[in-house]
């Protein structure tokens, strides 16, 4: 069992994502913004991350770079979501992220995601 860290400011979103990695037999962790993404982090060391790419304090790209730039969280796979169109994913990778998910997202996708990083 992985520990998954969400950080979505959708609050249906953030509920729908923690209950599909749950379903899939992983413990979730639960992030409004990044300011509370981060703080999590201060205590708790996931083993993979999902970020939406809007959030309303940081934007998800620039909070993916830091992360990436941050010794404790450099080598934790970052999975960007989003439900831009088109899909922002040559900005994702650009910011180091590891994956990318389209939302609307489905569990047996997200499994199979988590599945490739963990």
């Amino acid at each position: 069992m992985a520990k998954i860290l969400i950080i979505d400011d959708e609050q249906m979103t953030l509920d729908m994502l923690a209950t599909f990695v749950e379903i899939s037999g992983h413990q979730s962790l639960k992030a409004i913004d990044s300011r509370q993404g981060w703080s999590i982090l201060d205590y708790e060391t996931p083993e993979a991350i999902l970020l939406d790419i809007q959030l309303p304090d940081m934007n998800g790209l620039h909070m993916c770079k830091e992360l990436k730039q941050n010794a404790k969280t450099a080598n934790l796979p970052v999975i960007m979501i989003s439900a831009h169109f088109p899909p922002l994913i040559a900005e994702a990778e650009e910011a180091g992220a590891d994956g990318y998910l389209a939302k609307p997202i489905k569990i047996q996708v997200l499994r199979e995601k988590l599945n490739e990083y963990l």
